[in-house]
């Protein structure tokens, strides 16, 4: 087995494994009695924890931290089944899963630049796809494990299926980078400031299913469907038309799908909702397409430094806009609309 099929293995196992339950926790939180700015203030925690886990990620052997991550993962929503309705357990909450979420993210792009050539974005539909499949089927099972087994059930499933994801990496030779200073790496103004604005779109992501669920319908399952039916968008365009899509024109696909997502915050239909998620589908995840290349389109940074310095980025970005979220207590739609501003302004800095 190729290192670029071994990834892809891990990918889709690991994607689809920790997508179980990972999209419904803020859902999750607001269930058990927080407050729509406490979980703000989760994210804001998450994220700070972030700038020094991804530091540390890449600074310690790579199969360690899979396994750290793997093991702390499984028991941060072990940790959310059992822990009281309080600020001190929600701030644990948070730095627990953002040390097992972002010590994976971290890995999972240091594997894919040093295991899969970039080549002119050529791997990256392919990184995508597979994804895009693992996504739909744990949006599917996921629900259905947290309604049947509860969350501490799911947590035990999760662990299990996330040691078989790494089992292939685990076999495989260390892999040794040249070292150089962060310093030295260099990154243009324009990725730098897509890389700033895309934070945006990361943040509408992860609190459109709690917009979702109080504004359409109070449901995990129609909040599990709509995901899937963005995720099959996602995969049809991919499929056949993602490669017909150049960089120049992406500025104006931005565009269209800022309308599309405001149009979405201004309907209640459920049943429309669906249809509107099939076109987001395709703009949001055109936009990951772009996003991915941008990220791993190094040049000729060394990886490890050169994603030190990236995540650096996303998560002071992040915080920093979190941080604004939560101190001025806005109404998560007022959010929703500053973050699609967020999001079309990035489209200005993708390079033709």
């Amino acid at each position: 087995m190729t290192n670029k099929n071994i990834y892809n293995f891990f990918l889709f196992m690991s994607t689809l494994t920790r997508s179980l339950v990972e999209v419904f926790s803020v859902i999750l939180l607001y269930d058990k009695g927080y407050s729509i700015n406490n979980i703000f203030l989760f994210l804001l925690v998450m994220y700070l924890s972030g700038i020094v886990v991804n530091y540390l990620s890449l600074k310690i052997n790579y199969k360690i931290v899979l396994i750290i991550s793997i093991l702390l993962y499984g028991g941060s929503y072990l940790y959310l089944s059992i822990m009281g309705n309080s600020v001190f357990n929600l701030i644990l909450f948070g730095i627990i899963l953002s040390i097992s979420s972002y010590s994976y993210h971290a890995i999972r792009h240091y594997l894919a630049l040093n295991m899969v050539s970039y080549d002119k974005g050529k791997n990256i539909n392919i990184i995508l796809v597979v994804m895009y499949i693992a996504t739909m089927i744990s949006n599917l099972v996921g629900v259905v494990l947290i309604d049947k087994l509860s969350i501490m059930g799911t947590s035990m499933v999760i662990i299990v299926l996330s040691f078989i994801s790494i089992v292939p990496i685990l076999k495989l030779d260390n892999i040794k980078n040249k070292k150089n200073r962060l310093r030295d790496v260099d990154i243009g103004f324009s990725k730098v400031m897509f890389s700033i604005l895309e934070q945006f779109k990361v943040i509408l992501m992860e609190i459109q299913p709690l917009y979702i669920y109080l504004y359409v319908k109070n449901s995990m399952y129609y909040v599990s469907i709509f995901n899937v039916i963005i995720s099959l968008a996602s995969l049809l365009f991919m499929l056949f038309l993602s490669k017909r899509v150049k960089n120049k024109y992406f500025r104006y696909f931005n565009l269209v799908l800022g309308g599309i997502l405001i149009f979405k915050l201004n309907i209640s239909n459920s049943i429309v909702l669906l249809f509107i998620a099939f076109l987001e589908g395709i703009g949001i995840k055109l936009y990951e397409r772009f996003s991915l290349d941008n990220l791993y389109n190094k040049g000729d940074n060394e990886p490890n430094n050169y994603l030190i310095v990236e995540e650096m980025i996303f998560f002071s970005s992040k915080s920093f806009i979190m941080f604004v979220f939560y101190m001025l207590s806005l109404d998560i739609k007022v959010i929703l609309y500053i973050c699609i501003i967020g999001i079309v302004a990035s489209g200005f800095y993708i390079s033709n």
